[in-house]
């Protein structure tokens, strides 16, 4: 094995023992109350009771105990968790895009840790202007450990960015109800109507990676750049004081924008910052969904 694969392996290794760290200290029992299961099913009958909801009575049952009788029932735990990950040119080439990638799989790894131990089925969709790749939802650590692998290690064959496609595939595959988790640097918006389809159907969030030192340039002059996405070399005068403002103010509107983007669809929504401690922003959020 040559030293390529060898750090590869570490790196997935790695994400793996900090994600379970991570699930074992308290966030499994938040991740546990903050999704549903995928339906309800029958319990057992008892005998009705005072304040019970008369529209479970079984007037079937009630008849012929001359008693009225309740059904109950319990939440379903089957679940299927699917991780839509963005696996773009923006999160994959560039010089910050190594830690954009390395947090955002932290993330990942995160849950579906978490859906591991819950024993809930676990799928995976990598995409960039289309589904670069798909893996059907599936239990156990060894598909546990593929999973992690490909969001670390995955270069897809597009630069472009278009959700559109993973979104769609998702709503066509999810015949019950499941967990669908959405990450990405939200450089593209997937479309209104999508998200609102995706969240009445299914447990949705969205969850954006962003590296606050994509907008902090050291102060080097003219600089010639490159988009990672479009390939277009533009110009740039670093040390320009309009510049830098303009950098640091479109920073904080963009983040304005996908609050109030995410919150008119009704979907939960929560940036992660690179360099930010990742477990206490996820418990935080999870904690917050509980309470709603």
């Amino acid at each position: 094995m040559d030293n390529t694969s060898t750090e590869f392996l570490k790196k997935i290794r790695a994400v793996e023992l900090l994600s379970r760290k991570m699930v074992q200290d308290s966030l499994l029992s938040l991740y546990r109350s903050s999704f549903r299961g995928s339906g309800m099913q029958f319990k057992e009958f008892r005998n009705y009771v005072y304040g019970d909801d008369v529209r479970h009575i079984s007037w079937n049952v009630s008849a012929r105990t001359i008693e009225p009788v309740l059904k109950t029932f319990e939440e379903e735990r089957d679940r299927t968790t699917y991780l839509i990950v963005d696996v773009s040119a923006s999160l994959r080439r560039g010089p910050w895009a190594e830690r954009s990638a390395e947090t955002l799989a932290l993330v990942a790894g995160t849950f579906a840790l978490s859906a591991f131990q819950m024993q809930d089925k676990l799928g995976l969709l990598l995409f960039a202007d289309g589904v670069e790749k798909y893996i059907p939802p599936a239990k156990g650590r060894t598909h546990l450990l593929r999973i992690i692998r490909d969001i670390l290690g995955f270069e897809g064959r597009s630069q472009k960015t278009d959700p559109d496609h993973a979104i769609r595939q998702v709503l066509n595959l999810a015949k019950r109800r499941s967990v669908v988790i959405f990450l990405s640097d939200m450089e593209v918006l997937p479309d209104s109507q999508l998200l609102q389809r995706l969240s009445s159907k299914h447990d949705f969030i969205a969850l954006s990676i962003h590296n606050p030192a994509a907008f902090e340039f050291p102060e080097m002059g003219f600089l010639e750049m490159e988009s990672a996405e479009l390939g277009r070399p533009i110009t740039v005068d670093s040390s320009s004081p309009e510049f830098r403002r303009f950098l640091s103010s479109f920073a904080d509107n963009r983040l304005q924008q996908l609050e109030a983007h995410f919150s008119a669809l009704g979907a939960d929504y929560a940036a992660l910052q690179c360099g930010d401690d990742i477990h206490l922003a996820l418990r935080k959020f999870l904690a917050s969904r509980r309470r709603k």
